[in-house]
């Protein structure tokens, strides 16, 4: 059997924590802030799947990130910083190993430590955006290790999900998404609304009602893809293989067919996956989100 402490959980949500998050300073000025970004993400992501790379001016104090770390007070002002973000803790602590002192960026060793969140206060978990979900179970699951596909793009008429949520009763779509893995009888069903049915109604146009319907079909896809995979737990172990398993609660129409031993059901041996920089999906996404969100009220509802 494993040792618990070879095992890690990674789910389908934007990573946060301080464990995953690391903290870059000592980086040379000789580098515009975009090629630092370049170069930290070619370097750290040899050492597993980066989430995002963020480049500060310390000099610049409008600057300064949510979540920062005990030793900014006293780092260089004549220098930039970074915080690189992680999907795996196991990751974070090579690459931490690795670089820190070790590897050179615009002629200075980068030093790496973990970041330290000022407030502790309670954190909202938010799901990965489409794209990133694409991303992360490529890497895990290989790129034809998995699918999606709509099983249900349903036009809701007024009031028939008599929910005590008004943006959720005034959707103009539901959709249901299922995610399946492949060569396991594993899948799960991600429920996901989108559009306002009192704007469309405001709106005369006949062709931008065309355009709010056409946005309401998209926002209620993307939502039910992200909620299809964030019912996912990605079970890692040391030596490169991988489970997989549902996370139960709070989510009750969740399908598990047949799961294998323990309920866990392994995929395959994971190997040295290039990353993909999906940071273009990542901005249709939300250029998608924030061009429709100005004529739309969408709900991200969990199942």
């Amino acid at each position: 059997m494993a040792d618990l402490q070879s095992v890690e959980l990674i789910e389908f949500f934007r990573p946060y924590k301080n464990e995953v998050n690391l903290y870059v300073t000592n980086i040379s000025r000789r580098m515009e802030k975009e090629m630092v970004q370049v170069k930290l993400l070619e370097i750290f992501s040899q050492f597993g799947l980066v989430y995002e790379v963020q480049v500060f001016d310390s000099s610049d104090s409008s600057e300064v990130p949510e979540e920062s770390t005990v030793s900014c007070a006293n780092q260089n002002y004549s220098s930039l910083y970074a915080f690189v973000k992680f999907y795996s803790a196991r990751a974070a602590r090579k690459a931490k190993e690795r670089i820190s002192g070790k590897r050179l960026l615009g002629g200075q060793f980068l030093k790496v430590q973990f970041a330290q969140r000022k407030k502790f206060t309670e954190v909202v978990r938010h799901p990965l955006y489409m794209a990133k979900c694409t991303v992360l179970a490529n890497h895990y699951f290989g790129f034809n290790g998995w699918s999606t596909k709509i099983v249900q793009m349903e036009r809701l008429e007024d009031n028939i999900e008599n929910s005590d949520n008004q943006e959720k009763n005034n959707a103009l779509f539901r959709c249901v998404v299922r995610l399946e893995i492949k060569d396991c009888e594993f899948f799960c069903d991600g429920t996901g609304y989108g559009g306002d049915r009192n704007i469309l109604k405001q709106e005369k146009d006949p062709i931008k009602r065309l355009e709010l319907l056409g946005y309401a079909k998209k926002l209620a896809h993307r939502h039910a893809y992200e909620n299809a995979f964030r019912r996912v737990i990605i079970i890692s172990l040391d030596n490169g293989k991988v489970g997989v398993e549902i996370n139960k609660q709070d989510i009750p129409e969740c399908s598990l067919d047949e799961p294998g031993q323990e309920g866990i059901v392994h995929v395959n041996h994971i190997e040295e996956i290039p990353f993909s920089d999906s940071d273009e999906e990542d901005k249709t996404q939300l250029e998608l989100q924030n061009t429709s969100s100005s004529s739309l009220h969408s709900h991200d509802v969990a199942s």
